[in-house]
């Protein structure tokens, strides 16, 4: 069995669900120690939809990683995952919107 890097989980991700899927498994990989020294801001929440995806990510990358002594690799590491799950939501959705455009005009 092969064991695949997070990046390499979210590039093989074919939809909305999956890259959720890849997101929460993420979150749930976390070491509860690290989890509870984590500013509310930063605190993992559900995920549901893209959105909550997205939102989540900017939450992370628009915070000030110098003020967090202690845990900013924490912090960077997360933003650097949920930024890169936002993309590849991005692109799914771009491939799907591409795909019904492509059969609106055969149509």
């Amino acid at each position: 069995m092969r064991a695949y890097t997070w990046q390499q989980r979210l590039d093989l991700a074919e939809n909305e669900e999956e890259v959720i899927q890849v997101a929460r498994d993420f979150l749930a990989a976390l070491h509860h120690s690290d989890v509870a020294r984590l500013p509310d801001p930063c605190k993992p929440r559900k995920l549901l939809t893209a959105t909550d995806i997205g939102n989540y990510a900017f939450e992370l990358a628009r915070l000030d990683y110098e003020e967090m002594q202690g845990i900013a690799q924490l912090v960077h590491r997360l933003a650097a995952f949920f930024v890169s799950a936002n993309i590849r939501l991005s692109q799914i959705l771009a491939k799907t919107n591409d795909d019904d455009g492509e059969a609106q005009q055969s149509a």
